[in-house]
């Protein structure tokens, strides 16, 4: 499958928004926004993937095998790796928990609840290849949508249960790791929803002539723009009705605001990119590809390997000479965005020339 390159943009768009997300100092009304879509967007992009790739089509043994190289050995690894930053920051500062936190860590990670953001790789991988079964199995629309909406609606009223119940029990040891590890479980189906309709939705705009999701005619160009405006402004208004959500920890507050909200601002942005997919070499959106390309990478160490928080401490020492206000605010927000995007650009640089090391090393 050639590359399309609005599904990099849209995960440029996703990582940078998941990095903004979690910056100490925004405003709450840029949170509520910023966070009623930006992990919903990656699923989606996801499905569509899996659609387009017809991955649906493909032996589910290999698969699974590859998305398990791709997403759970990196999962293990990253984790690992941002553990034993943590202990080097632990005993250089003293900051944190020191051993209690180390051991939350790992628990987290062996049940694949993942600490920080290691969460999303366990439940994307998961959530695909649920979806890729589930539509294997049952081939028909009809019934793949009832089970779809069967487990997703399953797992958030099982999930209120849960969390009842982790009021009552959470202080014991045993619950506290059957609550990490049950919620571990949950979060799948809810994650595959938004896959699902990525896929579904890829497979009914491919039956309109020429305005599929892999292709581009230019008088497609001011409806996607248009559509894309419309749908953020949409997501606006239901994800400030709706308040505070969070993927993560399965906090949905109102569901159907929640999911209007969520589906209204992921494919506004992918309209908004799909309409982008001619100035593709464009050096702005170049920039922009290479960090959706890299957004795993990007995802999984910019808050457990410090670069955000050396970034802050980067942008506060900047920003100190301005007086205090919204400008001072706004300086520092895109001071932190660029350094962290700046640490992250290096580290993508090392990880894969230590990637070509260590292949030239095995085909040696």
């Amino acid at each position: 499958m050639e590359r399309i390159h609005y599904i990099d943009f849209a995960k440029g768009i996703g990582i940078i928004l998941v990095i903004l997300g979690h910056i100490s100092y925004i405003s709450d009304s840029t949170r509520i926004f910023v966070v009623s879509f930006h992990m919903p967007l990656f699923f989606i992009l996801s499905g569509i993937l899996i659609y387009l790739r017809k991955e649906t089509d493909r032996p589910l043994k290999d698969i699974a095998k590859n998305k398990f190289r791709r997403m759970m050995i990196p999962y293990f690894l990253y984790s690992t790796v941002g553990i034993l930053i943590y202990i080097i920051y632990y005993l250089l500062t003293g900051r944190d928990g020191g051993f209690p936190t180390v051991l939350s860590d790992i628990v987290q990670t062996l049940t694949l609840y993942g600490y920080s953001v290691m969460w999303f790789l366990p439940a994307i991988f998961s959530a695909e290849l649920l979806l890729i079964a589930i539509i294997r199995k049952f081939r028909t629309l009809p019934k793949i949508l009832a089970i779809v909406v069967i487990l997703t609606a399953a797992s958030m009223i099982l999930n209120k249960y849960l969390e009842s119940a982790n009021t009552l029990y959470g202080f014991n040891t045993v619950f506290s790791v059957f609550h990490l590890l049950a919620v571990a479980i949950l979060r799948v189906p809810v994650c595959m929803s938004f896959a699902a309709i990525g896929f579904f939705i890829a497979a009914q705009w491919s039956r309109f002539q020429n305005i599929g999701p892999d292709k581009f005619p230019p008088l497609a160009i001011p409806a996607d723009i248009f559509i894309g405006i419309d749908l953020i402004a949409l997501d606006l208004i239901f994800s400030h009705i709706n308040g505070i959500t969070d993927l993560h920890f399965m906090i949905f507050n109102n569901v159907f605001f929640y999911y209007i909200a969520a589906l209204s601002g992921s494919f506004g942005v992918i309209f908004l990119c799909k309409a982008l997919e001619k100035l593709h070499n464009a050096p702005p959106l170049r920039l922009l590809s290479y960090f959706g390309v890299n957004s795993l990478i990007i995802m999984v160490t910019h808050l457990n390997f410090y670069v955000l928080l050396a970034a802050e401490i980067g942008g506060m020492h900047f920003t100190k000479a301005l007086e205090e206000g919204a400008l001072k605010h706004t300086v520092f927000i895109i001071l932190v965005m660029v350094f962290t995007l700046m640490g992250e650009i290096v580290l993508i640089e090392v990880i894969e020339r230590v990637k070509k090391l260590h292949r030239k090393k095995v085909s040696s």
